[in-house]
């Protein structure tokens, strides 16, 4: 059994030798939950949560947004505000440049003037896969490590690396999509435009339509249930014959997309999250194997591990993303010393 440990302060002390400045509300839109959190001193020290309707747009949501803002700082200053989201983000103008079937309209939305105008605060807008990382690469799974990829398998496949010690993020922003990665030459039509992307063949969000296509699906326990989801596989797969198939086409996605996570990123450590890791050893022990039969590492063997941060991965990341911001922007124009430099690992 695997246990989720606290993100404790001496881990987020570590990582540049000080505590965060001020009170971080940080807020992870997911694509089924909103989950938010304020930050103080490396804890998550409130929480609260509320429906997503992402097909809805997020324009409508903003007002609830403020409003969950307000109720978590609780009359307090609030220092930044963070927005961990599922696309690719422009860190410069602090927009979202492109999203797909979720959030249609947040491309048009002024983050940092809604950031301000409600709190003088400025806004850190990042990928969610990317701040889930820096979360657990500060104090959780993958601390200490200058190698770290995450896998968050969930509505949808996130992946994130830290290479050389540093948070990637690519030229475009677009280093943080590798769920895009095509495991299916010719396969499934994905949200992207791809065929066969990781995301498209085993994903929470394309599994109903994934069940309901195949012919047994009236005889499988899964025609029973309100929201079909990869618990029901998991925990059906030893008596349902669908269920065991879409649970080992999944693993065998999944475990393809690691092997070449491993081959591209170089990681010391290979960190999974999301939901769906909630299957504990029936998706950690088949993934653990393959990674060792297939994963060209002469170097030595991958560490697999388990999000220490669970839901608050995102939430902690954005927290210590703003950090780095802060203290970056605060720090004279002169030759960065060792504790800038971990600093700016962040940004």
């Amino acid at each position: 059994m695997r246990v989720l440990r606290p993100c404790v302060a001496s881990r987020w002390h570590s990582a540049t030798g000080t505590g965060v400045t001020g009170l971080c509300v940080a807020i992870d839109l997911g694509g089924t939950r909103i989950k938010a959190g304020v930050v103080e001193n490396g804890r998550v020290t409130a929480r609260s949560e509320l429906a997503s309707d992402s097909a809805a747009g997020l324009g409508p949501k903003l007002a609830a947004l403020g409003e969950l803002v307000d109720t978590l700082a609780a009359g307090r200053t609030v220092h930044s505000v963070g927005m961990a989201m599922p696309g690719i983000v422009d860190r410069r103008s602090r927009r979202l440049t492109a999203i797909n079937a979720k959030w249609s309209d947040a491309t048009e939305i002024d983050f940092p003037a809604w950031a301000a105008a409600g709190w003088g605060a400025p806004l850190i807008i990042e990928n969610d896969a990317v701040a889930a990382l820096a979360g657990e690469w500060r104090c959780g799974a993958g601390a200490g490590a200058d190698g770290v990829v995450m896998m968050t398998l969930g509505t949808g496949i996130g992946v994130s690396a830290v290479v050389d010690g540093r948070l990637l993020h690519g030229s475009h922003g677009q280093a943080a999509i590798a769920g895009h990665l095509t495991v299916v030459a010719g396969g499934h039509q994905c949200t992207c435009g791809n065929r066969g992307c990781a995301e498209a063949e085993a994903s929470t969000s394309v599994l109903p339509g994934l069940a309901r296509s195949d012919r047994r699906f009236a005889t499988s326990t899964l025609a029973t249930v309100d929201a079909i989801d990869y618990s029901h596989v998991f925990q059906d797969a030893d008596t349902d014959p669908l269920c065991r198939d879409l649970r080992d086409r999944a693993l065998e996605v999944w475990s393809a997309l690691a092997v070449s996570l491993v081959h591209a990123y170089d990681p010391e450590i290979l960190i999974v999250g999301g939901g769906i890791a909630a299957a504990g050893d029936a998706l950690f022990t088949p993934l653990s194997e393959y990674l060792t039969h297939y994963a060209w590492t002469p170097w030595g063997k991958v560490k697999l591990r388990a999000s220490e941060c669970g839901a608050d991965a995102a939430v902690l990341g954005l927290a210590a993303i703003a950090e780095a911001e802060i203290r970056s922007s605060s720090r004279p124009s002169t030759t960065p010393d060792d504790s800038t430099m971990k600093v700016s690992c962040f940004i």
